[in-house]
């Protein structure tokens, strides 16, 4: 009987010391590991709200075409813009240097990693003020004063009509997850946005109703206006306001606030306009020389429908180097009525074997679809598969068009009309690459 008592005090007192040492290394395992876990999420969430995170995202295009082409109807036909710009080579969406620095210092690596990972940087990104709910937008802004959104009416800024949102907010993961994996390096496909158009960083602006409107456009543009890619506003903000950085924002003693209107997040390209002499004008005049050695001069009637220049801004502190741009001589592609295709003949289907021709193609094809546009890139023209930029005012019939930029042409506008000119002024799509 007593062994039997013995017995059990042992086997009791074994399983004390069992529970004891499972106890203490429970707690251990806990110090070890799952404490550090909650030391992360606790990191995280005294982040959460960060006012003092710099702006992540740096956005640009790298290809801008413009088309000179106006007509009743022109609106709603979608192969037709007057402006469309893009980012296929280049350009696109990266972190900044700023951000990443930044994150780095503010957040631990959760175990078992030693570095800070993507996957903390995207959930900590959205949660800042600085940050959340960020969406490109293109529109035609003031220079100096990009909240401004210009219009040829003057009305209030209507959605994808004045102003265009590209792909959805940048701190979707759908569209986090290719920006933050590439660490700095520039994103121009978003393969898991739900739909094309939230794929690729592109937009189009039409303003293109008539003669009047495509004229005073450019005007605009080269004196006030320009093309801007910019930010959509925090919460509370309009459709169409313009991010600024909170460093902008001020609170005085009363509690009233002011921004500075002056700055704002994202690029400003100003456009320039010329009469410039196009490689179609060229080839029509053999007797001067090859197109690259052609001294053919426009006559003095024709219009200022070919961009010819882009300068790139940055619209947060215009004193920090942007990109610079080319607008070539030899991207300028002359619009051939459909009537008259025989002066655009279709390329040699040889002409894919030479690299350079295929780059070309490339590139316009980019803003002038093969399902919307014929184009000759040996002629340096295109012919539009549905609808037309010379039918009359009415917008009843097409009426004559003069190719050949040497001679005298028609324009329908108030002091520059001239009855006893027949053939109107050709049009041009024209296209700008970054460098």
């Amino acid at each position: 009987m007593r062994t039997d008592v013995r017995s059990i005090l042992v086997k009791s007192l074994s399983a004390v010391m069992m529970c004891g040492l499972l106890l203490f290394a429970f707690q251990n395992c806990g110090k070890a590991g799952f404490d550090s876990a909650l030391d992360g999420a606790a990191d995280q969430a005294s982040v959460a709200g960060d006012t003092s995170a710099p702006f992540a995202f740096n956005a640009t295009f790298d290809q801008i075409t413009y088309s000179s082409c106006f007509g009743t109807g022109l609106s709603s036909n979608p192969a037709f813009f007057t402006l469309k710009a893009g980012a296929y080579d280049g350009g696109g969406v990266n972190l900044t240097s700023d951000f990443i620095t930044y994150v780095n210092s503010k957040l631990k690596p959760q175990y078992p990693s030693t570095v800070v990972t993507v996957e903390q940087m995207k959930a900590y990104v959205g949660e800042t003020a600085e940050n959340a709910n960020a969406t490109l937008q293109m529109a035609l802004r003031t220079r100096g004063a990009p909240q401004q959104v210009r219009n040829p009416t003057g009305s209030n800024p209507a959605l994808n009509v004045d102003y265009v949102n590209m792909m959805t907010d940048l701190t979707d993961d759908r569209i986090m997850e290719p920006i933050f994996r590439s660490q700095g390096a520039s994103i121009n496909y978003f393969p898991l946005g739900i739909n094309q158009t939230q794929r690729v960083m592109e937009a189009k602006i039409t303003y293109n109703s008539d003669e009047g409107v495509a004229y005073s456009l450019r005007n605009d543009l080269v004196n006030n206006g320009m093309l801007a890619l910019t930010y959509t506003g925090p919460a509370g903000t309009s459709a169409f306001a313009a991010r600024v950085p909170l460093s902008a924002t001020t609170t005085n003693t009363a509690g009233q606030t002011t921004t500075d209107s002056t700055i704002a997040y994202g690029r400003g390209y100003n456009l320039g306009f010329s009469s410039d002499v196009a490689y179609y004008t060229k080839i029509l005049h053999p007797e001067l020389g090859a197109p690259a050695s052609n001294t053919a001069v426009p006559n003095s009637r024709n219009p200022n429908n070919i961009l010819v220049s882009i300068s790139e801004v940055n619209l947060a502190n215009t004193t920090v180097a942007a990109g610079s741009w080319t607008c070539a001589p030899d991207r300028r592609y002359v619009i051939v009525r459909a009537t008259e295709a025989t002066l655009c003949p279709a390329d040699s289907i040889d002409r894919m074997g030479d690299a350079n021709y295929r780059r070309e193609l490339e590139i316009i094809r980019r803003h002038l679809p093969a399902s919307q546009w014929d184009v000759s890139i040996d002629r340096r023209c295109v012919v539009p598969k549905a609808g037309t930029c010379y039918n009359n005012a009415g917008g009843t019939a097409e009426e004559a068009v003069e190719y050949d930029q040497t001679k005298e042409c028609y324009q329908g506008l108030q002091g520059l009309a001239n009855p006893a000119i027949s053939k109107r002024c050709a049009q041009y799509v024209t296209i700008c690459n970054r460098n």
